[in-house]
């Protein structure tokens, strides 16, 4: 199957088309974004990576071209992010290399086969299996920083919009949390900052989603919690323990968090996990290794 019959990336290019007019109401939210992702003083050569790009809404790339040397932009829509640069206009333009059709979970096109709301067991292990076994962007190189914007919970809403959100395969959740963090952490240079910046509640007195988040039990989750998947508590915990993050970055924390006005009947609250890339020898990595049992 080619990946644009996907009903899954479908589903993904019309979220983006919908939210195509939505620059000025994501004003907050995108100063959030850049304030976070410029903060720390760079190189004149530093590279910037930012997965999940879409239409470009949250992001100011006038800022970031100004900051960074080169900015790649890594999604499955291209036509979106070229239809973001295009609305920005930023001064710099040649800065900015566009990746599209890049499918960062490695498991649609399994997810896609899956029998509605009633996945065996097997389809689940195996689509576990394609996702440890995801190759991940060793062609991009090393980034001073790179950054994932607000896509790991739309990675978790196309399991559950196969699965229904009472029958979510919660190994699979915790694998794709595992490998979009190690995704990060594999485009960092030593030293390097990453960002997963996430949506991960609803904000008391906003409209609940069209579709019910739930937690971990299965439960559709109350306002103000953690959507499934994406706790920053949880996300932390996995970065500081993970037998491979640990041997790879350090300094893992969670940013005080901001609100994101999603549309004007419904506004998420919004945090990063922010983690730095080990600065090691190459024997140090070896006795790491080991000590982690790898």
């Amino acid at each position: 199957m080619r990946l644009w019959t996907n009903p899954l990336v479908a589903r993904q290019l019309r979220l983006n088309r919908e939210t195509l007019d939505n620059w000025r109401l994501y004003h907050s939210h995108r100063e959030a974004v850049a304030d976070l992702i410029c903060r720390p003083p760079q190189p004149a050569s530093a590279r910037l990576c930012i997965l999940g790009a879409g239409n470009c809404n949250d992001l100011d790339l006038a800022r970031f071209t100004g900051r960074f040397k080169q900015v790649d932009l890594v999604d499955l829509d291209r036509q979106a992010m070229a239809a973001g640069i295009q609305r920005q206009s930023p001064s710099t333009p040649e800065r900015i290399s566009l990746h599209g059709g890049i499918d960062l979970t490695g498991i649609l096109k399994t997810l896609d086969t899956w029998e509605r709301y009633r996945p065996g067991k097997e389809s689940i292990d195996h689509c576990i299996r394609e996702a440890r076994a995801f190759a991940g962007l060793p062609f991009l190189g090393g980034f001073n920083v790179a950054a994932s914007i607000c896509l790991l919970t739309q990675i978790v809403e196309s399991v559950v919009s196969v699965t229904g959100p009472g029958a979510v395969p919660l190994e699979l959740v915790r694998t794709l949390q595992q490998r979009h963090l190690r995704l990060l952490a594999e485009l960092l240079l030593p030293g390097a900052v990453g960002y997963l910046v996430t949506d991960f509640a609803l904000e008391p007195g906003g409209d609940r989603p069209t579709r019910k988040a739930s937690s971990t039990s299965g439960a559709p989750t109350p306002r103000g919690e953690a959507f499934l998947g994406v706790s920053p508590q949880e996300l932390c915990a996995l970065a500081s323990n993970d037998a491979v993050l640990r041997t790879q970055v350090r300094r893992v924390r969670v940013s005080p968090p901001w609100l994101w006005r999603q549309n004007p009947r419904r506004t998420l609250r919004v945090c990063a996990i922010q983690f730095q890339r080990i600065e090691e020898t190459g024997d140090d990595r070896c006795r790491r290794l080991r000590g982690s049992g790898i």
